[in-house]
């Protein structure tokens, strides 16, 4: 099993949790999205202990595979947001955070995941 060493979060990623916390602002108050946004990121970063010690652990996004994509997906049921990442014998990365209530496909195209 390997051994990660590196956690990369892509500006893909950074990018989707900005408009995260400017969406949130609207609707929570700004003080209260960034804390949301800080906590969505830290709860990614800290299963990401677990992904390190078992990176089949998380499933590969059924619809991702559909293009031929193999990446693996994080879904958090409290926040209703999920993380997809890569994963290789060194690095996981961050590649983006996506709600469980926005359309998956349209937000990877508009973060250029996909195109």
């Amino acid at each position: 099993m390997p051994k990660y060493r590196d956690i990369i979060v892509s500006p893909a990623a950074e990018w989707s949790l900005k408009d995260i916390e400017s969406f949130k602002s609207g609707t929570i108050g700004p003080a209260n999205a960034g804390e949301f946004v800080d906590n969505l990121l830290l709860s990614s970063l800290s299963s990401l202990s677990a992904i390190a010690e078992d990176p089949t652990r998380y499933r590969f996004n059924a619809m991702l595979s559909g293009y031929g994509i193999q990446l693996r997906e994080r879904l958090d049921t409290d926040s209703e947001y999920r993380v997809i990442y890569d994963c290789n014998d060194q690095t996981i990365e961050i590649l983006i955070f996506v709600s469980m209530k926005q359309d998956l496909e349209s937000a990877l195209y508009r973060y250029l995941v996909v195109q």
